[in-house]
């Protein structure tokens, strides 16, 4: 009817809403989105930091304290071919044609030959702590047995009489020998406690050793043993060369010749192989024309 009239619809709101909470429930709000911020940052700092002594805690505790890398190789020397080893009229012609460093390492080729005399290495000592490390001794430890004594190849007569005193020289033949080196008298003097290797992390020294063997016509399986301070502990390092312990075989005077079934003089002796005579080293051994050309 034109009369009555229905429920009048409300307006709807048009302006800005009003967030109706508490004041202290929007401020706890904000306060805990800075305090979470702050949180994750000192968490983050804790992670990085704990990255870094990990990496610290990895090099100071994995692997040796000092890494070592060998480099060596037997000099001109005598050469002792085994019982069973022969040289033929054509492989002697064959040596006759190369100089004697050449003729040593076809001899260890092809004759299982072994050097007699001293041996030098090198051994590269890197520091691998991140603190310093010290090398505070070094021995050896030895296996010897008897020469198998077949052939004996002279390659030079003599030795050199002359000492380095920068060099290590440690004994080979009589069992454990501690280190030593020369001083400028010609003396020999105990290499340690006089002297230390210090190594900072990743520097890199090499020391040089002289494998030095007596007369007892032995051939010795040699392997150093270092000690060394890492900082807390002394610990020792067993160092052989690529191939296993260095082998080192005594030197052969000439009384011993007789138990060879042939000596030949070769190499800076005689220029084409001849076989030696008793008392070949106070005479003309080589014949007229054949003396080595050096």
């Amino acid at each position: 009817m034109p009369g009555e009239q229905g429920e009048r619809e409300q307006p709807h709101e048009t302006g800005p809403t009003t967030d109706l909470r508490p004041v202290w429930r929007r401020a706890g709000v904000w306060i805990g989105g800075v305090v979470a911020a702050a949180l994750a940052t000192v968490i983050a700092g804790a992670v990085t930091q704990g990255f870094g002594w990990f990496a610290t805690v990895a090099v100071d505790s994995q692997g040796e304290p000092v890494e070592v890398r060998v480099d060596g190789e037997a000099g001109t020397d005598d050469v002792v071919l085994p019982r069973g080893a022969t040289l033929t009229s054509s492989e002697l012609d064959l040596l006759a044609g190369l100089d004697a460093d050449a003729q040593v390492g076809w001899l260890q080729a092809h004759e299982h030959g072994r050097v007699s005399g001293a041996q030098q290495v090198t051994l590269y000592l890197t520091g691998n702590r991140t603190g310093e490390v010290r090398v505070t001794d070094v021995t050896t430890k030895e296996t010897c047995k008897p020469i198998s004594r077949g052939t004996l190849v002279r390659m030079v007569t003599g030795r050199g009489a002359g000492v380095a005193s920068e060099v290590m020289n440690v004994d080979v033949g009589h069992g454990p020998s501690d280190a030593y080196a020369y001083d400028p008298s010609g003396t020999p003097q105990n290499y340690f406690p006089e002297r230390t290797i210090t190594l900072a992390h990743d520097e890199e020294v090499p020391l040089v050793v002289d494998l030095v063997p007596d007369f007892s016509g032995s051939i010795c399986e040699v392997e150093l043993e270092l000690t060394v301070w890492d900082g807390s502990a002394e610990r020792r390092m067993p160092v052989s060369g690529p191939d296993g312990p260095f082998v080192v075989t005594s030197i052969e005077l000439e009384e011993d010749e007789g138990e060879y079934g042939t000596v030949y003089l070769g190499g800076d002796i005689c220029r084409r192989y001849v076989t030696a005579t008793p008392g070949w080293s106070s005479l003309p051994p080589c014949g007229e024309g054949n003396f080595a050309e050096r």
